[in-house]
């Protein structure tokens, strides 16, 4: 499999799309214990949180054809360890943390290649350009003092 020059411009449909006949063949309906579900992660902007999106395939008798149905769900990443495009486990937690997160990741079942390992997440990003820009706004402050 070739690289793309761009990973920024990664999307869950583009996972979906070559994964497609193994997960119709080998994950049908995502069955596993202690309703847990296997996903891939589609954003990982938030410290500690992971978008995790889960596909259910399900065959309709009407249409002689398996129906592919996404569920997107806030998993809770406690070391922050998930990256865009990784495959994940997740299962619930019996109560919610916050608003929407009722998930919490169990392990990291598969790691997106990437060309640069020490990446920082898009949450790190974020917080380094949230620092950059209070330092350059003190740095300003100053120099009207």
């Amino acid at each position: 499999m070739l690289l793309s020059p761009l990973r920024s411009a990664w999307h869950y449909k583009y996972w979906q799309r070559q994964t497609a006949g193994y997960l119709r063949t080998y994950e049908k309906n995502n069955k596993l214990p202690n309703n847990e579900m296997v996903g891939y992660v589609i954003n990982d902007k938030h410290p500690k949180s992971i978008r995790v999106a889960c596909d259910r395939y399900m065959w309709v008798m009407r249409y002689k054809k398996a129906f592919r149905f996404t569920k997107k769900i806030w998993a809770h990443d406690e070391h922050s360890e998930c990256r865009i495009g990784d495959v994940v486990r997740v299962q619930p937690l019996g109560y919610r943390m916050g608003p929407w997160k009722t998930y919490v990741l169990v392990r990291v079942l598969h790691r997106e290649p990437r060309d640069d390992e020490l990446a920082p997440r898009g949450s790190e990003k974020r917080n380094l350009l949230l620092s950059d820009a209070t330092a350059a706004g003190s740095m300003a402050s100053d120099r009207v003092e």
